[in-house]
């Protein structure tokens, strides 16, 4: 790799030493409001996971359900099926 690469708007080599920033001191403020965004995740993160354990819980039910009225459409159609071979028996 060349020094060729870059050209000299600017571009610093990549293994030089990067310029000092001024970071600003963070203040109460700063550290406040920090926390409170935290605490805000934290609750909303817990909130996510309670919706997530509800709607397994759903799914689940949803499912017992759609076997129980598989199990009762399969009841309703042999008692109709018997019904009417009953019913021709006896003419």
């Amino acid at each position: 790799m060349s020094l060729s690469n870059y050209p000299e708007s600017g571009i610093e080599e990549p293994w030089s030493t990067p310029s000092t920033i001024d970071i600003p001191e963070p203040t109460v403020e700063s550290a406040l409001e920090k926390e409170k965004i935290i605490k805000d995740i934290l609750q909303l993160r817990d909130g996510l996971r309670g919706l997530l354990i509800r709607i397994t819980e759903i799914e689940t039910d949803n499912e017992k359900l759609a076997k129980d009225n598989e199990m009762l459409s399969l009841y309703i159609d042999n008692l109709t099926r018997n019904s009417v071979v009953a019913a021709g028996t006896k003419r």
